[in-house]
């Protein structure tokens, strides 16, 4: 195995930075940015019903409001529930189900999201996303990482991210470099690119 247990720490220290860190408006920026290049490469807003069945519309915003059970309202009539679909698409982020994960806490905040669904924050060779849960004293990030589209979404560990770039240490690199710290920070990790989108999806093929 190549990646050894340095690599992986570092990795780790960059997700807790990323975490400890989103709060300034330089990482929430950067965040916005990687979750707009995450989406899939539509203009459409779209659904995936629990069946697999695709249905697209021209807008879908969140709605929320107390008392009341967060859903999705599609082009400004019809209501769609969690429960009934796997992943969706809005204008600002793809996001998935914690249905499709193997693990994690399960989560009913819905502060960017709807409740129970991870937004996703790199596409690429291996996939991550975050989910808001609540920890007891605040909404804080936990994160997923799929290898490929069809992979399983494994809770963010070492041992997971030893497995999924074992055979890939460029993908490793990539996670280093989305550290959402400082400008310095991140002009350091970048020294080293990998892209996320087209290298990956050229490679794939």
């Amino acid at each position: 195995m190549k990646i050894t247990l340095q690599p992986t720490a570092i990795l780790l220290s960059t997700l807790i930075l990323l975490g400890s860190c989103n709060s300034t408006k330089e990482s929430i920026a950067l965040r916005k940015a990687d979750i707009e290049k995450s989406k899939e490469p539509t203009t459409a807003c779209f659904i995936q019903l629990n069946d697999g069945t695709i249905k697209n519309y021209s807008s879908l915003k969140l709605i929320t409001g107390l008392l009341k059970t967060p859903y999705l309202l599609a082009d400004g009539k019809t209501k769609i529930m969690g429960k009934d679909i796997k992943a969706y698409q809005n204008k600002d982020h793809y996001a998935i189900s914690q249905s499709n994960f193997t693990s994690g806490h399960k989560s009913y905040v819905a502060t960017e999201t709807l409740p129970g669904f991870a937004v996703r924050i790199a596409k690429g060779k291996i996939n991550v996303y975050a989910k808001k849960y609540y920890n007891g004293v605040t909404a804080v990030d936990e994160y997923f990482v799929q290898k490929g589209e069809g992979g399983q979404i494994l809770a963010y560990t070492t041992e997971n991210m030893n497995m999924m770039v074992k055979d890939d240490e460029e993908a490793l690199t990539f996670f280093v470099n989305k550290s959402y710290t400082t400008s310095k920070s991140r002009k350091e990790l970048n020294q080293v690119p990998y892209n996320n989108t087209s290298r990956a999806s050229t490679r794939n093929k």
